[in-house]
């Protein structure tokens, strides 16, 4: 079908469906879901698993083994990562990359089943696993609730509440959570001597306060007609109630609870989380949005809300913003959309001054038309705009315009030489129709791979594929129907006044004499350009690498890991003071500690860190993002003069995964004392190397352990068990459990402490009462055998149900990681000698990075086989496609001068520039050769076919890499993707002038054409 020819006869039919895409590209920009990031879904989820009282060791043989066995059985697994903890199992399991996202739920469900299999296999005494598949939510839109002195957790618990109830019902919010909520107890404070010498049995003491506070069912009662229900009532009330409760003594009396102790409302402590802001304590407010919604509009929608809550909250407590992605993500697309424009109108000026004012507006046109259809379009599939979809906007910006430029350009030349100017369009757009189709198809396959890269970080630059695919098949649709339907009416019909060929001028005749000296020295013309591309591969190695570019953000945050065995009200105390100097500094904003575990997941590439008592992180906003990097800096050095034993790994914001250190050297096999040498072994190697530092285990060092040992020989005449010796213990240290008091929709723990507790010592431990069976109680020391202190790991870290112990070190600022990390693996190479039984593996940013790539290198051969079966398809020979791919790697060149005269790093982005350099090139090379095969169709020789060709080809290639390049410009500024706008300034750059002088050398070295020749 003659597209071009319709579109002429029925151009009401074209201008339809023109005006559809125009109004509902404007209607679908204000639908579209906006968002800071591409959402994807994290395909991990945390099975935990609570065995109060065992050791690691037992954890994971107990517990984290039979779950990990049971989960491995699954389809899709790829990962299960373990840690088992004092009382604690935590398993992480990851599913292939590869799974679609729709089949997650289903994963979830089947996890459950496994996890519920295997349940009744756990010992005693551990809790029903907790599957949390939500691990992967990000709560982008973060508050805290801060309070003045004088206000209690509870009172700042009821107040987060209140607002929790009210955000969640806000359209576009799917989950609202708390972080640093103190857990409320009832406690009671007694003598341990008192209870003994009036013979009070804490057990018994439990049983009596869980009998009397359970809710129980009376059961009902028939009187007359009326059927009765039966409530017995007397549960637990208030405090008070509990004070009252009859105690009943060895010597038959009873006596009040609350006359031999202290009960009072207290919180857990020490506590499992705790947080603060700007000084204050506070809880965290997360909020995760519907990613198929715009944030911008509900995060409107929840300051709307807020605002209304605000005026009934005391004066005292405030609502401080600490991540507000609504905020973040509007003024990301907005200099987006900005940056947009700029390209929209460099392009049309470029072709305006070049191609006339006339052609300009042609071709301008179709781009507008272009960009309304994609949005329309990605309204239609769900797909929302994000850095990366308005990045894919700007990418095509200038390719775009190249079938449009193609078809405007044979028209006008054919008007110039006398054509009509209907046919001359028709002819224009139909010539060459099969080589623009061909061509736009491969620039789309050349962004192939990232569409199908099973791997996290690919899978956010997904939107960028799907923009780039709408958008270049419609520039081709629209370069046949609407630029020949507007050209029939905004290009002049009149030939050349002088009657000359337009290419019969100074400057083409020029081009023509140095195309044919390159073509006679064609030697020495392709080895200088070989010598070139074989420098560039040299200087590329040279190049400093940054894998992951970092995010022009007002933030940057850190970790803290103190030492193991620090508890968390040691770590409080040390980051109130690191809190105060950063609150110093009048280019901090706010300031966010967090004590426990890392925080709510705000931001997606974030480290997932605890429960950890000795772990912090700091969150730091500054009122300017031109002093991120120099405060961030100055920050870490503070922290490594001021506090060296503690870890502190600083970052600014980056969009990459999050590890636990940069480098991690890691050791899989059975045996622990094994994997501790071969660790030791490694950290001494890296002590050795100036370019590191944080150099640690990643099991942390050992702690002390009091083992008080059970001797049954002497404790069983006594009355006295094993269980009777542990929870007299816990009377004295952090309390035993009595039941629960219930207030409200809170089941809060009564606990019985010691009245001395807070000024207890471990040698008080020795004389401390033991309640056993008979009348009188015994001291601890009568019933152990021996008080042991050992030194134990604090965890026990398991890979693929294999323990993994690993060597963990950051590079000191200024040294390249993949240097550092080259110059580790190589040392332990030459140094260590694995046993047998034993492996090794990296694990760190360098497995992110090797995953990431192998991502995008699975699907390059599946791209090059499509590029190669279109170009055979287009041309039906060997040779031509031959020609064109082995021009391919001399793009290199254009890449490394980008990326130098830019100073820009090779990252993850700029790798992606590369891939769609491939189908520009391709492009312009099809475009060009498929222009020599209509003059060698049309009689004329081949050697004058390639520089008639060529010349015919200058203004078409070099303005469509001129409008792709300068159309870049507002990009290249940009953190995210700046190394990929470099990039493609610099190869496209290298790759037209390839095109227009090397290509044409290539092609008659292959085809063996020489200047006599009068055939192919």
């Amino acid at each position: 079908m003659n597209l071009a020819k319709y579109s002429l006869d029925n151009t009401k039919v074209v201008y339809f469906f023109l005006a559809v895409l125009l109004i509902g590209g404007i209607f679908s920009f204000g639908r579209l879901g906006k968002k800071e990031d591409a959402p994807f879904v994290i395909k991990t989820a945390v099975i935990m698993t609570r065995f109060a009282g065992a050791t690691p060791e037992e954890v994971e043989r107990l517990v984290t083994e039979p779950i990990s066995r049971e989960v491995q059985s699954m389809s899709g697994v790829y990962k299960i990562k373990s840690e088992s903890m004092y009382g604690m199992s935590k398993v992480n399991v990851e599913f292939l990359p590869s799974l679609p996202a729709s089949s997650i739920p289903q994963k979830w469900d089947e996890l459950r089943r496994k996890v519920l299999n295997i349940q009744p296999s756990l010992p005693s005494g551990a809790s029903v696993p907790i599957v949390n598949d939500d691990f992967g939510d990000v709560f982008g839109i973060y508050y805290a609730l801060t309070a003045d002195k004088g206000f209690t957790y509870k009172e700042m618990r009821d107040w987060a509440e209140e607002i929790k109830t009210h955000v969640v019902t806000v359209d576009g919010v799917t989950k609202v959570s708390l972080f640093g909520v103190q857990t409320e107890v009832v406690n009671v404070f007694i003598s341990v001597n008192r209870l003994a010498s009036m013979g009070v049995d804490p057990k018994m003491l439990g049983q009596l306060l869980q009998s009397q506070n359970q809710i129980i069912n009376a059961g009902e009662i028939v009187a007359d007609q009326q059927q009765l229900k039966v409530v017995a009532d007397g549960t637990y009330t208030s405090i008070a109630d509990i004070s009252n409760q009859l105690i009943p003594t060895a010597n038959g009396q009873s006596v009040r609870l609350g006359d031999f102790a202290r009960i009072e409302k207290g919180y857990l402590n020490p506590p499992s989380t705790l947080m603060r802001v700007d000084g204050k304590p506070a809880i965290g407010i997360g909020i995760s949005s519907d990613p198929m919604k715009d944030v911008v509009k509900t995060g409107d929608l929840v300051e709307a809300k807020l605002a209304e809550i605000e005026s009934l909250i005391p004066a005292g407590i405030e609502l401080v913003t600490l991540y507000p992605e609504n905020v973040i993500a509007k003024e990301a697309n907005n200099g987006f959309i900005l940056n947009l424009v700029e390209s929209l109108l460099i392009v049309i000026v470029i072709i305006m001054l070049v191609m006339g004012f006339r052609a300009g507006m042609l071709i301008g046109s179709s781009l507008i038309f272009s960009i309304g259809g994609t949005l329309l379009v990605m309204s239609l599939l769900g797909v929302g705009l994000n850095r990366t979809s308005l990045a894919g906007f700007i990418i095509a910006m200038g390719m775009l315009v190249d079938n449009a430029i193609v078809v405007t350009d044979n028209a006008q030349i054919a008007i110039a030489r006398g054509v009509e100017r209907r046919k001359a369009l028709i002819d224009g757009a139909m010539g060459p129709v099969w080589g623009l189709l061909g061509a736009t198809f491969i620039a789309v396959c050349s962004f192939l791979p990232l569409y199908l890269a099973p791997a996290a970080v690919a899978e956010i630059v997904k939107p960028l594929f799907v923009v780039l695919a709408i958008s270049l098949g419609l520039s081709w649709l629209l370069a046949l129907t609407q630029t020949t339907s507007f050209g029939n009416f905004i290009l002049k019909d009149q030939p050349s006044k002088d009657g000359k060929d337009p290419y019969d001028r100074p400057l083409y005749k020029k081009f023509e004499r140095i195309l044919a000296f390159l073509i006679r020295r064609r030697v020495l013309s392709l080895c200088v350009v070989v010598g070139a591309f074989v420098l560039s591969l040299v200087a590329m190695g040279l190049l400093p690498q940054n894998f992951f570019p970092t995010m022009d953000k007002p933030y940057f945050r850190a970790d803290a890991f103190f030492p193991d065995g620090y508890g968390i009200r040691e770590v409080e105390r040390d980051m109130q003071r690191v809190e105060a100097n950063l609150l110093k500094n009048p280019k901090v904003k706010h300031v966010s500690v967090t004590m426990g575990s890392s925080p709510l997941r705000y931001y997606l590439a974030s480290t997932s860190v605890g429960p950890k008592p000795n772990f912090a992180n700091v969150l730091v906003e500054l009122h300017d993002s031109d002093d991120t990097q120099k405060t961030e800096a100055n920050f870490e050095k503070y922290m490594m003069e001021n506090y060296p034993n503690i870890i502190i790994r600083s970052t600014l914001f980056k969009l990459s995964p999050a590890t636990d250190a940069t480098i991690e050297i890691g050791f899989i096999g059975n045996n622990t004392d094994t994997l501790v040498a071969l660790t030791n072994r490694t950290m001494e190697l890296m002590h050795r190397n100036p370019g590191l530092k944080n150099i640690r285990n990643s099991w942390g060092n050992k702690v002390p352990v009091w083992k008080p040992e059970f001797s049954q020989a002497r404790a069983l005449p006594l009355g006295v068990s094993r269980q009777s010796m542990a929870q007299s213990i816990q009377i004295g240290t952090s309390g035993m459990p009595l039941g629960e008091f219930r207030e409200g929709d809170l089941s809060i723990p009564i606990l019985l402490k010691g009245s001395n507790i807070d000024s207890f010592k471990i040698n008080n431990m020795r004389t401390l009462p033991v309640f056993g069976t008979q009348k009188t109680t015994t001291s601890l020391e009568q019933v152990v055998s021996a008080f042991d202190l050992l030194f134990e790991f604090p965890v026990v870290k398991v890979y693929n149900r294999q323990k993994l112990m690993m060597a963990q070190a950051d590079p000191v600022r200024g040294k390249n990681s993949a240097e550092a990390f080259n110059e580790v693996m190589e040392a332990v190479h030459k140094n260590i000698v694995v046993p047998e039984g034993y492996s090794i593996r990296y694990f760190g940013e360098k497995e992110s990075q090797d995953d990431s790539n192998k991502a995008l290198a699975a699907n390059l051969p599946l791209t090059f086989f499509l590029i190669f079966v279109t170009l055979l398809l287009l041309f039906r020979t060997y040779r031509k496609p031959v020609v064109i791919i082995l021009m391919l790697p001399l793009i290199f060149i254009g890449v490394v001068l980008g990326l130098v005269v830019m100073g820009k790093t090779l990252d993850f982005f700029a790798i992606l520039g590369v891939l769609g350099l491939i189908g520009m090139n391709i492009k312009n090379s099809i475009v060009l050769i498929d222009q020599i095969g209509l003059e060698v169709a049309q009689g004329v020789e081949p050697y004058k076919a390639v520089i008639i060709a060529t010349t015919s080809r200058i203004v078409p290639v070099a303005m469509a890499s001129g409008t792709t390049i300068l159309g870049m410009l507002p990009l290249l500024f940009d953190a995210m993707f700046g190394g990929m706008a470099a990039t493609i300034m610099g190869g496209l750059l290298v790759a037209s002038a390839l095109t227009l002088f090397v290509l044409p050398v290539a092609y008659c070295s292959i085809h063996h054409i020489y200047e006599s020749n009068t055939k192919e």
